[in-house]
């Protein structure tokens, strides 16, 4: 069932509700092929909205996801973008992935990403998956939780 009207009006709600109605423009999508609604943020000052590292950002669209779920009984996969920051954010963390790498296969040492969540590991542990010459694990714990890239046995 497409719940694309009650995606629209629960983020409406909520932009309006943090203060933003006036200066954001929202447009939905639902994707069938993924089943994944998604939520495109337009603004002059993204900032505010996405905050450090995207945390704002995923918090708002965790807000999204509890509501819609009490609204349709249902959990709906949700993407919550403002301004194309996830597509830039993947193209920095494949471009630090990149260069953990080169250093890793010129000094045959593991290397350690820098901490991040859990949804950016993934984004690094997907794009270096089909790589021949380096392996890639998690290390730590909560927030403190990192990528070790090592060279393949």
């Amino acid at each position: 069932m497409n719940h694309l009207k009650s995606v629209n009006s629960v983020t409406n709600n909520l932009i309006s509700q943090l203060g933003f109605s006036d200066t954001v423009t929202l447009e939905t999508k639902y994707d069938k092929d993924s089943d994944i609604y998604q939520i495109l943020l337009q603004t002059q000052s993204p900032s505010l909205l996405i905050g450090y590292h995207g945390e704002n950002l995923s918090a708002m669209q965790l807000l999204l996801s509890q509501h819609l779920h009490a609204d349709t009984e249902q959990w709906l996969n949700l993407s919550l973008n403002v301004n194309d920051y996830r597509e830039r954010r993947q193209f920095t963390l494949h471009s630090l992935a990149d260069t953990a790498v080169s250093r890793v296969l010129a000094t045959g040492q593991a290397h350690s990403l820098p901490p991040m969540p859990s949804s950016e590991r993934r984004i690094v542990h997907l794009y270096l998956s089909g790589h021949p010459r380096v392996t890639t694990s998690s290390q730590g714990i909560g927030k403190s939780r990192s990528i070790i890239i090592s060279p393949k046995s």
